[in-house]
């Protein structure tokens, strides 16, 4: 069985529009995909690395399904390889992005710095060091 899908990071938000601006306009995420079908079904798929941030609109308590966790995520965070590292956190540096970890040399060989976005989500770009 081929399983080839993109990887989604999914997560629901009252924040909705701050969050898919600081994705779109802050940081310069691509906008795969959004849709606007009722106040309770919105959504956008951002493009992040290999992989996407799906950002969704939290529903009013009578429109949610018992398969999912609608709770504010919590000790996740998202790791984004980059291939820019130094160029990217200058970038971010003049967007005056909020940094959880200035750019640093991690024991471990990469360079890495992480953001927080409007969530409290915390977003760790590194790059390895070959």
């Amino acid at each position: 069985m081929k399983n080839d899908g993109a990887f989604r990071f999914t997560y629901f938000t009252d924040l909705f529009e701050n969050t898919c601006s600081f994705y779109n306009e802050v940081l310069e995420f691509k906008l795969e995909h959004a849709w606007d079908r009722s106040d309770h079904d919105k959504g956008a798929l951002f493009k992040a690395g290999a992989g996407l941030i799906e950002v969704l609109l939290l529903p009013d308590e009578e429109f949610r399904y018992a398969g999912l966790d609608y709770r504010q995520p919590q000790g996740a965070f998202m790791g984004i390889q980059v291939w820019n590292i130094d160029e990217l956190f200058h970038k971010y540096s003049a967007a005056e992005v909020s940094f959880k970890q200035e750019l640093t040399e991690q024991p471990w060989g990469h360079r890495s710095f992480s953001v927080i976005e409007p969530n409290g989500l915390i977003l760790f770009f590194f790059q390895e060091q070959f």
